[in-house]
């Protein structure tokens, strides 16, 4: 059946009716909240070869593909930063040569992306490379400083990708430089708080914390990632969809029922406001009124 759909694209008219299909269901998304920040635990790859019968080169083909397309879907709904975990420092353990076909392949992808009347271009994004960078061969570095700075002035939307890197990672260079600059006297001590570190950080003091964040294939774990980002409104979602698999739809559902739930705690914080505002008004109108129930009583007592 996922194998089908794959290919579902190749049909002869079907890209033109699933466009119009897609306008349809962003513009509907568009009427209700829209999450400011969505992370993408990219899990299935290889799995999703094995499956296949396909060399796993081919999975992490299929992987970045996905990629593109679940980008197009957040930034056509307006969601202004969106992250992915494009390697963990951990993963320097596989074998060299997977190792070597994700960096390809992620330097030709975002080289695509970045181009005239590609993604970047269309969306007006600005990619902004987080991790670890100095486990980066000096070419590869090269490659992506150069497209980190050909999307510089864009302003509307940011793809970070996380590569490579763990939070615990992220903390310990955060901590760093918090420590060089009290050593080099250009913070005190008591200046050390929630919002220096944010701004240590590999983001860098990013606006918007994580308000959903998605590992699909299944795995219910979040892998030494974004451990700091995410907070107390955060949704973590544990799709079973293997990420080649994971596109517009699976995308645009799990941004539906978040914004649903989202409606419903806006209602109910809209109701509790003119709760409080027509109580305030009852007591100033009436002062002499008790603002509690008087004191249970019973025909015994």
């Amino acid at each position: 059946m996922q194998t089908t759909a794959l290919y579902l694209e190749y049909i002869p008219g079907f890209s033109l009716l699933e466009g119009l299909l897609q306008s349809t269901l962003i513009n509907v998304l568009k009427t209700g909240p829209i999450p400011k920040h969505i992370s993408f635990v990219m899990d299935g790859n290889r799995r999703f070869a094995k499956t296949h019968n396909l060399p796993l080169k081919e999975g992490h083909r299929f992987g970045a593909d996905a990629l593109v397309r679940v980008l197009d879907c957040c930034f056509r709904l307006g969601v202004k930063n969106v992250t992915t975990y494009a390697f963990s420092i951990e993963n320097f353990s596989r074998k060299s040569e997977e190792v070597e076909t994700i960096f390809t392949l992620l330097k030709q992808k975002l080289a695509l992306i970045t181009s005239e009347n590609q993604l970047c271009d269309v969306h007006n994004v600005r990619i902004r490379i987080i991790g670890n960078r100095s486990y980066l061969p000096p070419e590869l570095l090269q490659d992506i400083e150069k497209i980190e700075d050909q999307t510089r002035d864009n302003t509307r939307h940011v793809l970070f990708v996380a590569f490579p890197y763990t939070s615990r990672d992220d903390m310990f260079h955060a901590t760093n430089k918090i420590i060089e600059k009290l050593t080099n006297g250009e913070i005190e001590f008591d200046q050390i708080d929630e919002t220096l570190y944010n701004a240590n950080f590999y983001y860098e003091n990013i606006d918007e914390p994580v308000d959903i964040l998605i590992r699909t294939s299944g795995h219910t774990r979040l892998s030494d990632y974004m451990l700091w980002q995410c907070h107390q409104d955060s949704v973590i979602e544990f799709p079973n969809t293997l990420w080649p698999m994971f596109r517009f739809y699976s995308t645009w559902w799990t941004i539906f029922r978040w914004s649903y739930y989202k409606t419903l705690v806006i209602q109910d914080a809209e109701i509790m406001q003119l709760k409080k505002i027509s109580n305030a008004q009852v007591k100033k109108k009436y002062p002499g009124i008790p603002r509690t129930h008087p004191p249970f009583a019973s025909v015994t007592r």
